[in-house]
């Protein structure tokens, strides 16, 4: 069910934690915070800004559905499976801080949860395109960002070629990716607002 203020606010919150992501990126390499090595309070502080970035992006793919990217049951699937793929990586994260490097079966949430968010960023950009019900650069968005994430990041990690992560320059796009994904949410529920209500008198 379209609801365009509540697309607006998950397209505002996608955004900042986009640019959360990034700063978090940035952070980490500066500081060499890489987990699962590093450790002390910084480490901590960072990866929960972290977890902050990845609980705001999944909000903002929800928005997709709230704003009408994607309708029906095929559209609320497939943003779900990005916000509950985010939340298993989320809550593996926590674990991890308090668990350190010891191996646990509560880990498993790693590959379940970005298995998700991968396949429901697929779907959605698909769904997004296939629907038309939004026009311009916005309805295409969804579909380049998940083409990246696919070509750039999970293709080259599942090939061996990057198999300690897609470092600093792939997650630094990834972010700015999420960011435009995010504003493409938020520009289409302004339009659609916008010509629902009219021009003022």
């Amino acid at each position: 069910m379209a609801n365009r203020t509540l697309a607006r606010k998950a397209g505002m919150a996608g955004m900042a934690g986009a640019a959360m992501w990034i700063l978090s990126i940035i952070v980490q390499n500066a500081l060499g915070l890489e987990p699962p090595d590093g450790e002390g309070p910084l480490f901590i502080a960072n990866q929960l800004l972290a977890f902050a970035a990845m609980a705001a992006i999944a909000f903002g793919f929800l928005g997709i559905y709230w704003g009408g990217g994607v309708t029906g049951r095929f559209g609320n699937i497939s943003t779900g499976m990005v916000a509950l793929g985010y939340a298993l990586i989320i809550t593996g994260g926590i674990f991890v801080l308090f668990l350190g490097k010891n191996e646990s079966p509560i880990f498993i949430l790693f590959p379940i949860g970005g298995l998700l968010m991968d396949l429901g960023v697929l779907l959605t950009g698909i769904g997004v395109a296939r629907a038309g019900n939004w026009n311009g650069w916005q309805r295409w968005m969804p579909l380049v960002y998940a083409a990246f994430l696919w070509l750039a990041i999970e293709v080259p990690f599942i090939a061996g070629v990057t198999p300690d992560g897609p470092g600093m320059v792939p997650e630094m796009l990834q972010g700015i990716g999420l960011f435009l994904v995010a504003l493409a949410t938020y520009t289409a529920a302004t339009q659609e607002t916008a010509v629902l209500v009219g021009p003022a008198a």
